[in-house]
This record gives C-alpha cells, structure tokens and sequence, in this order.
C-alpha cells in the first residue's frame, strides 16, 4: 500500500469517524465533564493530524529516495553503453559505492523525527506541542551507536543549515543553550537576563531589553530550535527544553565558534583558555589562570553546588558581563551554597558587570557594601536567598538597575532608603514593608518616583510599623502594570477577633494603580472582598490572583457591578464559599479558572487539574 492509499484509506477515514464520535450526545458522571470530553477529542485529532504529516513526510522521504537511488544507476548505464577503460570503470564504481553508502546511511535515520527545511519554517501556533520525539530514544541509540552515525548524516547538516538561515541575533541567543546538559528544563527568565547581560538583547525605542528578549525566545519556539514546557493546561511558557540533536549541532557550533568549551562527551567545561566564557560544573577542580581572567565575559553555573572562590579571582574580572552563580532552572530541591560571601567584594573593579544572579544561594547573609560600585549593574537577582538579613544601602547607587529581585528572603526586614534613587528601575520583587519607621526602611511612597516601575512585588512584615495611609501611595505608581501583595500572617478564626488596628487599617487603607493589568493577593487578611478591590476603579484589570488567606466570600450575590477579569486563580481558599453562578455573573468575561485546595467550590465546573476555560479561549498569558 502505497503512502497516498494510507492517507486515503485509513487517516482521513479515521478523522471522519472521530467527527462522527464528538457529534454523539452524552451525560457526564461524576468522574467526567464536557471539558474532559471536548479536551481528549482535540487531542486524539491533533495526533491524528501529526500521524498524517508523518507518513506525508515519509512520502516525501520515499521519492526522494527513489530519485537519487535512479542517479545512482545512471552510472552504471555509463558503464554499459560507453566505457570499457579499467580505471574508468574503477571510477564510477568507487563513485557508485560512495553514494550508496550515504544513501543508506540516510535510510537509518528514524522517520518520524522531522528534517528541518533550509527555509525557516512558518510560525506553529503556541498550542502545537513539538514533533519532536521524546529524549530517552537517545539514550537507546548511543548504545546501538545509532546516534554517531546521525551526526554525520545529512540530518545534522540539516540542522546546522538551519541555524544558518537565522539571523546574528538568534544564532549567538541559540549558542548560549549549548551549555545546558541533556533533557534539563530550562528557565526563560534566566536565558532572557543572560542574554540582556552580554548584550544580545537591548533596549529599543518602544521595547525594554526583557520585551525585545522574550520575543527572541518566542522566535526560538516558533522555529522548533527550542521546545516549550508547559504547564497543566496553561499556554504561558516560562520553560523550555532542547531536543538532543539540535543541542549536538549547537555544541559542535559552539566549539568550532569558541563560544565555549566542551570535553568529548559534549558537557561544557571550565577551560576558558580559548574562549571568553567558562562553565562552573560539579566536582570539578578550577584551574585558574589569572591572565586569561581578564578577558571573560561570561561565568555561568551550570551544575556546581558548593561555591568556593579566592576574593583575588574576582579582582582581575575587568571585562566580566555576566556572572550567573544561582540557580538557572526551577528545581527548589537543587540546593547551592557558598563557603563565603568575601569573593564578591572583588568585583569592586567589575565595572562591565551588567548581570549578577546569586538566586537560591545559601548561606549568603549580607551582601558586601563594594557591590554599590557596580555602576553598569542592570540586574541583580538575590530570589530565595533564606539567609539573607539585610540589603546593603550601597545598592541605591545602581543607577542603571532595571531588575531588583530580592523576593522568598523571608529574614530580610526592610529595604534602605533611597530606592526611589533608582530611577531605571522596571522591576522590584520582594520590597518589604516592615520593621520600624527609622532611618534605614524606605517607605511606599518612594516608589512612586520610579516612572519606569511595571512590576512590583511587596512583602508586609509580621512586625509591621506603618504610617496612616502608607498603602495609598500605590495608587501614585503610574506605570504599574503588575502587583502582587503578600501579607507574612494569616489570622486564625479566634485572632480574628482580636486584629490589631495596625492590620485592620492597613486593610483599608490601600489604594491600587488605576493601569493595573494583574493583581496578586497571597495570604489576604480579610474576610471578604475590600472596597478598594472594585472593578469601577480597576477597569483595565486582567487577572486576579488569591493564594491563602482569610477570604470566604465575594460578596452580595445582588450586586450589579461586573468585572473585566479574563483569568482568575483561587488556592488554599478553605474559608471561600461561593456558588458557580454568582462567579459566572460577576466575571462574564472569564476564558479562564483554576481552583486548587477550595474545599467549599464544589459548585465549580473545573476539569480533574482544577481547570476551567472558556470553549472560545484561544490564549491565555501567565
């Protein structure tokens, strides 16, 4: 049977019957909904789909096949109809013999991993998961050596011409992926920051660094260089991974580029004799070589946990872009710590330093004042950092700080004074709200100096000193088109009771950004919703957050007032009591629910993951 009598005789059949099936009318149980449905037949069609632009391939593999294997013989013909030269004969069947061993060679290859075309390939949808096939097959093919014999195929050089129809950007934006071992899930926000660091992304007139970074790692994606990790049902990517080949061709890229080095089995090393970036990997001895560290630009973790450094290294770090210590990926149980803090005080001289991540770093308590010397420091990442106490007031001198992240340092217990020194500042995460009114704690209404502001976490204390209307100040945030507000303690039902006049003020107290877009809310204190939380006053909010917390209704079931919210996240809400159809009502314009550990929404038509969405949703951003 021929590829086109399989079309025809069995897929487009079978995509018939399957239409046929979803027309059928059913009755869920209490184990199943119409979402359950209407989901597994989308995506028994999409693989249906993806079967039968396999075998289209394979036809397409198969002619090509046949047409060279006809070129092939066309020298034989030459034999038969003209030579009777030994060496001429001896020629055409060395020629003969050379180019059937590459055409069988390209017969081995796996037919359901896709050729990539030399032209780029057209833009997939978010929705379309990667044709790629799943990683542990190459664990299969290196013991069959299977996997030498692809890259020296005519698939590799497949690959590698199409990272030579990408532009300069792409290219250097894809090498920076060589680094990463095998199957590991990669964080975007991580590769984003790098990529602002060396310089590969900047700013442009209407686009900030991080805007023009993301649409380079949706390029990426669209051109199946890298492979999207989604999460549940959400479309939002903030992680990716890369398929084995292509992270073979980069690495042979990457070598012959001496973007970095690598040892033979392909997993990127220390030695920056011959590059200008090196890798930290675990049990590994540094061999340092002072001289050639004044050159790097790049140092980047990818797998060491314990961080020892000489404070005299970091001295001579004159041209350094980027210095990656902290974590680059996900995994909170991947543990990192540092004998000493005192290395950092060597980059007083780092004045190229443009990306400093020491996320998740144990041990860390204080950083070193030296650090306010940075003065072309454009991110500082210090998230989940546990020990750290305090901020140093040096870092009001970064005056080309864009990114501040100081978020999940919960023994921090307020930040110095002069933030709104800032004034580059697009995002703060983790500004804490706490302590006393001294001179050290920089207050609410400093932020609203820093115009360029669009994200911004806060964090209020368990010891909270606040003045009378502290919160209103946010309303004075112009920009701010994200905030999230964590509050440290949740009342228990007898503290209720008794709440302090500090808590209760500070409940209503609080005035929002009229441009807010989204709104977290962790841990609320309250009961019900506030009046500050209206949507007469937040028109252009999007998506609304509640994780934890006191809340256990959303109002009047009589009210009239409706929101615009398009996505709306309910967790640990054990208190929340609310019927499906008052939340129908209040947010008409929901395409998108998730309830998690909200004992008492049992009324709600979510899916087996928590998951409500809108049959007409198309997209739904994190």
């Amino acid at each position: 049977m021929s590829q086109e009598q399989t079309l025809e005789e069995v897929v487009s059949p079978f995509l018939m019957q399957l239409e046929k099936a979803r027309a059928v009318p059913f009755v869920p149980d209490e184990d199943s909904s119409y979402s359950d449905i209407t989901f597994l037949f989308e995506n028994i069609k999409k693989e249906a789909c993806e079967v039968k632009n396999i075998l289209q391939r394979v036809s397409t593999w198969e002619n090509e096949i046949m047409n060279d294997f006809g070129g092939i013989a066309r020298h034989l013909d030459e034999i038969i109809e003209e030579d009777s030269q030994l060496n001429s004969i001896r020629s055409k069947l060395q020629i003969v013999n050379t180019e059937l061993s590459k055409l069988k060679d390209r017969m081995q290859i796996p037919l359901h991993v896709p050729v990539i075309e030399a032209a780029a390939p057209t833009t997939l949808p978010s929705s379309v998961p990667s044709k790629w096939v799943h990683a542990k097959v190459s664990e299969q093919w290196k013991r069959l050596e299977i996997e030498r014999k692809i890259l020296e195929s005519s698939t590799m050089s497949n690959l590698q011409l199409s990272y030579d129809n990408l532009d300069l950007q792409l290219k250097l934006c894809l090498l920076c992926f060589s680094i990463f071992p095998e199957n590991s899930i990669i964080s975007k926000r991580a590769m984003i920051h790098w990529w602002i660091g060396e310089g590969l992304v900047a700013a442009t007139r209407n686009q900030t660094a991080e805007d023009v970074g993301k649409e380079c790692f949706e390029k990426l994606i669209a051109r199946e260089m890298i492979e999207p990790v989604y999460q549940k049902r959400r479309y939002g990517v903030n992680q990716c991974k890369m398929h084995p080949w292509i992270r073979r061709m980069l690495i042979t890229v990457a070598r012959q580029a001496r973007f970095f080095e690598f040892d033979s089995n392909g997993n990127a090393t220390w030695d920056f004799s011959a590059t200008y970036r090196a890798c930290l990997v675990e049990e590994h001895q540094l061999e340092i070589d002072v001289a050639s560290l004044r050159n790097i630009l790049t140092i980047f973790n990818v797998s060491e946990r314990y961080l020892q450094f000489e404070k005299s290294w970091f001295l001579d770090l004159r041209k350094i872009s980027v210095l990656q210590l902290g974590r680059w990926h996900n995994l909170y149980r991947h543990h990192i710590e540092v004998d000493s803090t005192e290395f950092l005080e060597g980059l007083q001289s780092s004045n190229q330093l443009k990306y400093l991540c020491l996320r998740g770093i144990s041990r860390i308590i204080e950083l070193p004042a030296s650090i306010g010397r940075l003065s072309n420091l454009r991110i500082l990442d210090l998230h989940a950092c546990h020990n750290l106490e305090r901020l140093t007031e040096s870092i009001t001198s970064l005056q080309m700080l864009t990114h501040l992240d100081v978020s999940e340092c919960y023994l921090l217990e307020g930040m110095p004074r002069g933030i709104s020194l800032l004034t580059e500042l697009q995002v703060l995460k983790g500004f804490v709200i706490g302590g006393s009114a001294g001179n050290y704690n920089c207050r609410v209404a400093e932020l609203a100096r820093l115009d360029k502001l669009k994200k911004l976490s806060i964090y209020i204390g368990s010891k909270v000193t606040v003045t009378e209307d502290e919160l209103n100040e946010l309303q004075n945030i112009k920009g701010l088109c994200i905030l999230k507000i964590t509050w440290a303690v949740s009342l228990s039902k007898k503290e209720r009771v008794h709440q302090t006049s500090d808590s209760t003020s500070l409940l209503a107290s609080l005035s929002l950004p009229l441009n807010l877009e989204k709104l977290d809310l962790c841990c609320f204190p309250g009961e019900k919703i506030p009046d500050w939380l209206s949507p007469s006053k937040l028109l252009k909010l999007k998506r609304l957050y509640f994780t934890g917390g006191m809340l256990n209704t959303f109002g009047d079931k009589n009210t009239s007032e409706v929101w615009n919210i398009e996505v709306l996240r309910l967790k640990f809400l054990n208190d929340l009591s609310v019927q499906w159809t008052q939340v129908h009502d209040m947010f008409p314009k929901l395409t998108f629910l998730e309830v998690f550990r909200c004992m008492k929404l049992k009324s709600f038509p979510y899916d087996k993951d928590g998951v409500w969405m809108n049959n007409d949703t198309q997209q739904v951003n994190k």
